[in-house]
């Protein structure tokens, strides 16, 4: 799990923050970034979609084998499940979606809260968000998340 002090070191080595300032940084960060629950969000609908989209394979199947058997009824049913994991589906992205657009205002805040601070400058503002994004995001990756 990436550290307050690691993204305040990543600050220093892209520049936007002095080596003095990591400390400070760091407090401030661990006050302003807030995203675990967001970041739970995302991972559960991730995980959802996951699941629906196992239902729609295995539920294809049964389409098949219910075809062969020409089960009609089993196939109306068969083919609700599938509605119902497609739409589900489709939940889970808007979901995702929705957590990932909370997720970045996050990062914005957290280097807006830096600003505020006066931690760094306001030309940089932007920048500072996309590398906080990075080091944060890039220890998800590393976790499989």
């Amino acid at each position: 799990m990436t550290t307050y002090i690691e993204v305040a070191q990543a600050l220093v080595s892209a520049g936007y923050l002095s080596e003095a300032d990591i400390e400070a940084a760091a407090d401030v960060l661990e006050d302003a970034l807030i995203i675990a629950d967001a970041e739970d969000v995302q991972d559960a609908a991730s995980d959802d979609y996951s699941t629906q989209e196992d239902i729609v394979a295995k539920v294809e199947n049964w389409v098949v084998d219910d075809a062969n058997a020409g089960n009609n009824d089993d196939l109306e049913i068969d083919a609700a499940i599938i509605e119902g994991a497609l739409e589900q589906e489709e939940i889970d992205k808007d979901i995702m979606v929705a957590a990932e657009t909370e997720i970045a205002a996050a990062y914005l805040d957290a280097a807006s809260a830096l600003l505020a601070a006066e931690l760094i400058d306001e030309a940089n503002q932007q920048a500072v968000a996309a590398v906080i994004a990075d080091i944060w995001s890039a220890d998800d990756a590393d976790q499989g998340s």
